[in-house]
């Protein structure tokens, strides 16, 4: 069942999309089939050109892998700690804040994006159709991307079991063993990438930023992520969405230029991000 909360994150988040962005375009009903099948084409595309990528990787996109790939390793040695931390600090206060894994990253987020969509299609305005159809692009490839990265690694969930180090792959319907990487996280990086860079406005970049950053503390709060799936999650939802943006922009589109490391000092653990 909708929560409130739920149903009016969805609600204001189109509406706030709409009045920013919306244009003085007025809807022609004979065009809507035609904009719909170059839409879903324009999709399609995307989402081979996201998969054929690594085939034109620079020697500099490949050392940003080899960073995140090592980044995440060495995360693992820290996962324990970070967990005990976040166990340890379950309040009723803390629950409050550390609920937007409930209703961004999922269904609702498409229903979102979906929406904004369907919104800029029938009233005619391109900006508002594009927005909503970059940002589905995004969650549709996300997805898939981390669906397939989930089924081949195989990790164990820090809920299922105290080894973070514990790997199953190919459990096609087992939940338990599908932890790396974390899939809201890389769903919300992907598409509050695009959200951001439709605005050059701090605050709204901020904003979508937030919102994604919210979701991965949660899930690592409600025991469902290891901070390391956290982690490569980040930095593919975030490569997904730039390319995405940068596709549909007509540029070319390099990891290179994403920069996120690990962080270590005597009294905390965590990761940095620069682009």
């Amino acid at each position: 069942m909708v929560n409130r909360q739920q149903f009016y994150f969805v609600v204001i988040g189109i509406l706030l999309s709409f009045n920013i962005i919306f244009g003085q375009n007025t809807a022609n009903t004979n065009s809507i089939p035609k904009l719909f099948i170059s839409d879903v084409s324009n999709a399609f595309d995307v989402g081979v050109a996201t998969f054929k990528q690594p085939l034109e990787f620079s020697q500099n996109d490949w050392l940003t892998v080899g960073s995140i790939v090592g980044g995440t390793a060495l995360l693992f040695t820290a996962d324990k700690s970070i967990r005990k931390f976040a166990l340890a600090n379950h309040t009723n206060f803390n629950n409050k804040i550390f609920n937007f894994d409930f209703f961004y990253g999922n269904g609702y987020t498409a229903i979102f994006t979906v929406g904004l969509y369907g919104i800029g299609l029938f009233s005619g305005s391109s900006k508002i159709r594009e927005l909503g159809l970059h940002a589905s692009e995004a969650f549709i490839i996300s997805g898939l991307v981390t669906g397939i990265l989930k089924l081949i690694i195989g990790r164990r969930r820090p809920y299922a079991g105290d080894s973070q180090l514990f790997f199953k792959p190919f459990q096609l319907t087992n939940n338990d063993f599908q932890a790396l990487p974390s899939g809201h996280t890389t769903v919300v990086f992907a598409v509050s990438t695009v959200m951001a860079n439709y605005l050059d406005n701090i605050y709204w970049k901020s904003f979508w930023y937030g919102a994604a950053g919210m979701v991965a503390l949660s899930r690592i709060y409600h025991n469902k992520h290891w901070a390391s799936d956290i982690f490569l999650g980040t930095a593919v939802g975030y490569f997904i969405g730039k390319f995405v943006v940068d596709f549909n922009k007509g540029k070319d589109s390099q990891i290179s230029n994403l920069n996120i490391a690990p962080y270590f000092s005597f009294d905390k653990v965590g990761f940095q991000i620069r682009f």
